[in-house]
């Protein structure tokens, strides 16, 4: 992983939005969208999940980059603990020396800090890369 910093965390509830990517495991579903300003730079990454199966399991939502070297890199999880039905979203930013050639999120349903079932979306290209 480069010199990567996720900055400006702020927290909303809000209801499902327009999405550039979705991602939908067992028990899950999560929304982003991702708004770049240059070829190291996003300004505006928004993303949600929604808890889908009453099943006694929480979900998560985490953002993804692609660098110019095609690696991959894992930001911090963004927790839903509200139960069935219940969505919850967060807007963040990112930089990254590397670049970032692309970004997407993870959603996953968990046990405690095990992950049961988890689902990728498709990668989001930025288009100053």
């Amino acid at each position: 992983m480069g010199a990567a910093a996720v900055a400006a965390l702020a927290f909303a509830a809000s209801p499902a939005s327009a999405a550039d990517v979705t991602a939908s495991p067992s028990g899950a579903r999560g929304w982003g969208s991702f708004d770049y300003n240059s070829t190291t730079s996003a300004y505006s990454i928004h993303m949600e999940v929604q808890d889908t199966k009453a099943d006694g399991h929480h979900v998560r939502v985490r953002v993804q980059s692609l660098d110019a070297l095609h690696d991959v890199s894992s930001y911090a999880w963004r927790y839903n603990y509200n139960g069935y039905g219940a969505t919850l979203g967060w807007n963040t930013s990112l930089t990254d020396s590397n670049g970032i050639a692309g970004l997407r999120i993870q959603v996953c349903t968990f046990e405690g800090d095990t992950p049961l079932s988890c689902d990728t979306s498709s990668w989001d290209n930025n288009p100053y890369f």
